[in-house]
């Protein structure tokens, strides 16, 4: 499987109804590459203290060196943590996060906190590899975020990618305007995470819209 790179997109872009947008991305820009890679989404908990703050110390320790994604969330959640210890103006900040580190065979290892989202657009079926961490019949409510406990109960999955395979990373303000089956069309035409958060930026979301999409080729 070592014949395998990818190509990928980025967009984070701040919702019409949101003064600021707290989300983050990781990468923030496009490109292509060999393996190893890593991407991550975060959504800074809208409503609270610092919540683009939270997000962007989460999507900067993807930068380590480590190649653990439980280790990494593990670590952003210190960090969050250790920043409201210091800033007491950012107590009650949190993040989603939603990482992925594909090794140089094509596995791919994902970690996940909260309600951001990471697909798999395979054998052109598009299936949701995380489960959303909300609170039974309270969509905006989520069980557990980044920075708002000392333990988290991380997701974590093993993805065996393929050449042909579309990785689909988001956070909640772009899959909740644009339905699965949208998502599954529009990905299987090549679409960029460029042109995919314009679309979901047309329906004039109430949140912030980020992605990132992934495809995988042969080298």
């Amino acid at each position: 499987m070592k014949n395998l790179k990818i190509i990928w997109s980025v967009r984070s872009e701040c919702g019409p109804e949101r003064e600021k947008n707290e989300d983050a991305v990781y990468p923030e820009i496009g490109g292509n590459n060999t393996l190893p890679f890593k991407a991550a989404v975060c959504d800074g908990l809208g409503g609270h203290a610092k919540g683009e703050v939270a997000s962007k110390i989460a999507t900067s320790t993807m930068k380590s060196a480590e190649n653990n994604i439980k280790k990494i969330i593990q670590d952003a959640n210190i960090k969050i943590t250790e920043y409201q210890d210091t800033n007491l103006d950012s107590k009650g900040m949190g993040t989603t996060m939603t990482g992925i580190i594909i090794d140089e065979n094509g596995l791919m290892e994902i970690g996940h906190v909260g309600d951001s989202r990471c697909y798999i657009l395979t054998d052109r079926n598009l299936v949701k590899l995380t489960e959303d961490q909300n609170v039974p019949g309270y969509q905006n409510v989520l069980k557990q975020a980044l920075g708002t406990k000392e333990k988290l109960d991380i997701q974590k999955i093993d993805f065996q990618l393929s050449e042909g395979d579309v990785v689909f990373l988001c956070t909640d303000g772009l899959y909740n305007e644009l339905g699965e089956e949208y998502l599954k069309k529009r990905l299987q035409e090549g679409v960029s995470a460029d042109t995919l958060v314009g679309e979901a930026l047309l329906q004039k979301p109430k949140d912030n819209v980020s992605g990132i999409v992934i495809n995988v080729v042969s080298k």
